[in-house]
């Protein structure tokens, strides 16, 4: 009996001694991650079981013009690393030390030519028809990218078995500033970041099947800007039936750009300049640099006291505009009805964001009002134990544990024991909802909104259910504030 132990306890100890240098290699060549696509062969890398392809191009596209489709290729194509981001003014909080060490951007290459995206999946070439879930990146309209934050590495959710896409599109005055006044070339200039997004769609539709994804089963998902690009992506009828299920975390738009405004807007920056309606075409040309500079003087002159644009650039400004056609109608208008009928939706926000509670309500009433769809309420309630709890449930905490990355996200929302925990299982409800529209997982069931007791389900360590009768949570939430964090200084002046 002892020899027996003896025997146990030694190979115990030499497969401990086998897992100090674990194995984590990676695949890169010619042969074991091809696949062929409608332009051409594209040759990625498998790491940890995941096929992964990066920088795939979904669209061309000359500056404030309409995408077109990609051009093909011949022989084999690698995609290895991230493409270009879109241009944008340079990122202001890298000067808050505090803010750069929770957030851990990457800032990247920046560029014109910014149509690209990213595939993280199981199986490719296999037959298989996982679901897909297209991740569109925060930053408002104007800034922003697929590869933006570490945590938006796609592993973790490919390795539950489905397909996972992110991607870069066009974004502040390059995306969203309305130059129609100036030629048809020009018509969709304040809505062509919108459009990258349903050329993305599109790729994913016609060229998905072969990274092993399900193309009729596809749901976008997207925090901040990016939910505000969902709301819009429910109401265009472009993108209609090229997906069906949609997630906006801490994004409830409803209301998009003045078209007329933004003309205006337009009409200043292209007399900041020098040019004209003969000159206009240069504009396609100039460095970024110089557009910024005339796109920055034209929106302080015109809002001197907005301290907004000053922390994060003017590109802040920018939003899609209603232009009738690409966008037909407000999000909140009931025309809307016939577009996004039948894709039930996710809709939340975080405990330390009570102002965008209400949003997150009327966007649930607007949806089912709509008929035959059904919605789902969150608020993500689980703080940030940095900064002596300081940064709480600020906006972007939840994104580390929807994608299961705590590992990658824990300079923002520590990494411990519980973290992973929750992460686990919130992953496990996001990718629940994208295989077949219910957000459920093992003994959770999610309550569906219904507009007599408004359930919302609370992410913490320990997850329930509340009502909009529960005053005593709702009062709590309203009264929880952000404090001033005590290791810095303010971010910025305020003379």
């Amino acid at each position: 009996m002892k020899n027996a132990l003896f025997l146990a306890a030694a190979a115990l100890a030499l497969a401990s001694c086998g897992n100090k240098y674990p194995d984590h290699s990676i695949i890169v060549n010619s042969t074991d991650a091809i696949v062929q696509t409608r332009q051409g062969t594209l040759s990625g890398y498998i790491e940890d079981g995941i096929y992964t392809f990066k920088g795939i191009r979904y669209a061309k596209a000359k500056r404030f013009e309409a995408p077109q489709d990609p051009d093909s290729w011949k022989g084999i194509q690698t995609a290895l690393y991230y493409g270009p981001q879109c241009y944008q003014a340079p990122r202001k909080t890298w000067e808050d030390d505090c803010e750069a060490f929770l957030y851990q951007w990457d800032d990247g290459t920046q560029s014109d030519d910014c149509q690209y995206l990213n595939i993280w999946t199981k199986g490719i070439n296999d037959g298989k028809k996982r679901p897909v879930m297209v991740w569109l990146h925060g930053g408002g309209f104007a800034m922003g990218a697929g590869s933006e934050l570490p945590f938006y590495d796609g592993t973790n959710l490919a390795k539950k078995d489905v397909v996972f896409v992110n991607l870069n599109h066009r974004l502040n005055f390059l995306g969203y500033l309305d130059l129609s006044d100036y030629g048809e070339k020009y018509k969709y200039s304040g809505i062509c970041g919108i459009m990258d997004l349903v050329k993305a769609l599109e790729w994913v539709n016609k060229n998905i099947e072969a990274f092993g994804g399900d193309p009729d089963n596809v749901t976008i998902f997207g925090q901040s800007g990016g939910g505000g690009k969902v709301n819009i992506l429910l109401g265009a009828p472009s993108a209609k039936g090229l997906f069906n299920k949609g997630i906006i975390e801490s994004g409830s738009m409803l209301k998009l750009g003045d078209k007329e405004a933004s003309k205006q807007m337009a009409h200043r920056i292209v007399e900041n300049l020098g040019l004209n309606e003969q000159t206009i075409d240069k504009i396609q040309e100039i460095p970024y640099s110089e557009l910024l500079e005339a796109a920055t003087k034209a929106v302080c002159d015109a809002y001197p006291d907005n301290f907004f644009y000053r922390i994060y650039g003017a590109g802040m400004w920018c939003n899609p505009v209603l232009d009738g056609e690409v966008v037909p109608y407000d999000l909140s208008d009931p025309r809307i009805a016939e577009i996004s009928k039948g894709i039930p939706t996710i809709i939340g926000c975080n405990y330390s964001e009570y102002g965008m509670i209400s949003s997150v309500f009327t966007n649930a009433d607007v949806r089912y009002n709509l008929g035959d769809t059904k919605e789902y309420l969150y608020v993500f309630a689980k703080p940030s134990p940095h900064m002596e709890g300081t940064f709480a449930t600020n906006h972007c905490t939840e994104m580390p544990y929807v994608f299961n990355n705590i590992w990658l996200g824990r300079f923002m929302v520590g990494a411990d024991r519980s973290s992973y925990k929750l992460a686990d299982f919130m992953s496990d409800v996001w990718v629940s909802f994208a295989k077949d529209g219910v957000p459920d997982s093992k003994k959770f069931k999610w309550e569906e909104y219904n507009p007599e007791t408004k359930p919302v389900v609370v992410f913490n360590d320990k997850t329930v259910t509340v009502h909009e009768s529960d005053t005593e949570f709702w009062n709590e939430m309203k009264e929880y504030k952000r404090d001033t964090w005590k290791l810095r200084q303010p971010m910025y002046p305020t003379d």
